[in-house]
């Protein structure tokens, strides 16, 4: 497929290896910020098997405050200017229209937009032939807990709000298989409601687009087995071969060597 220029073949499962060029990030804030260490990261990463690169500069843990696409700019511009744009797919992941705008104008593959989308993105997803993730989120990062009870079913209220989307997307004749829709894992919603998401994610398989986890060392583990966020490698990877087993094809994550081993070893386990 061609994404923005560029034509990349995507394996399944694929790894989207995570990079928080922020210092306000839940898992890894600062350790990325400098950008000598998030090309040296992001290196060790594809090396470790990711075939996607998201790369973020805003934070969007529950209740982060959010910061001006100026700054944003500022951030990422240094990091995606030093990257090849023929070698791996890049993702940004960011919500803002001009951000968007300015990492599909110097070569990003993919926008990871954690609202969902909008029909100035899409515009744009027309224009450069990108590829997008779009997730749920009930409320910005702010407020986003406070709205864990807005929902009347919480897979039903997703699924209509995907689709409800994609009826907006198909209007710029985007191909679905350059989608993938993200439920949103931690992003207001509780444990229940985590878990019942993570049970039932194969209903967010709609038409020919994807599905992307991201359960990666978030708070949910913590409310199982009680953990820092450094030690929740064992809760990430079940939830990635559980969700595996369930048709998710893409893995946003922290521990891409981890990962990938583990979905290597639970395909060879599952052949017949």
């Amino acid at each position: 497929m061609i994404f923005n220029k560029n034509k990349f073949s995507i394996l399944s499962p694929t790894i989207v290896g995570i990079c928080n060029a922020t210092k306000d990030s839940f898992s890894d804030g600062g350790k990325n910020y400098k950008t000598s260490d998030a090309l040296k990261s992001i290196n060790q990463m594809l090396s470790d098997g990711a075939q996607i690169i998201d790369i973020g500069a805003e934070s969007t843990r529950p209740g982060s405050d959010p910061i001006s696409y100026k700054d944003e700019i500022r951030k990422l511009s240094p990091i995606l200017k030093k990257l090849p744009k023929d070698q791996f797919l890049i993702s940004i992941d960011s919500s803002k229209i001009e951000t968007q705008e300015f990492a599909l104008e110097n070569g990003a593959h993919i926008i990871n937009d954690v609202f969902g989308g909008s029909n100035d993105l899409f515009h744009l997803t027309k224009k450069y032939k990108n590829g997008l993730v779009l997730m749920h989120t009930p409320a910005p990062p702010k407020i986003m807990q406070s709205k864990v009870n807005s929902y009347t079913n919480v897979i039903g209220d997703i699924k209509k709000i995907f689709l409800l989307t994609l009826k907006q997307v198909d209007k710029y004749n985007i191909p679905h298989s350059k989608i993938w829709f993200d439920p949103g894992i931690g992003f207001g919603k509780n444990l229940a409601q985590n878990l019942e998401i993570m049970q039932n994610i194969q209903q967010f398989k709609i038409k020919k687009c994807g599905i992307i986890l991201g359960s990666s060392r978030k708070s949910w583990i913590s409310g199982i087995d009680q953990s820092e966020v450094y030690s929740r490698l064992g809760g990430s990877l079940a939830s990635a071969l559980y969700c595996y087993k369930k048709g998710v094809n893409m893995f946003r994550v922290h521990d891409v060597k981890a990962t990938n081993q583990a979905l290597k070893v639970y395909k060879n386990l599952c052949l017949k």
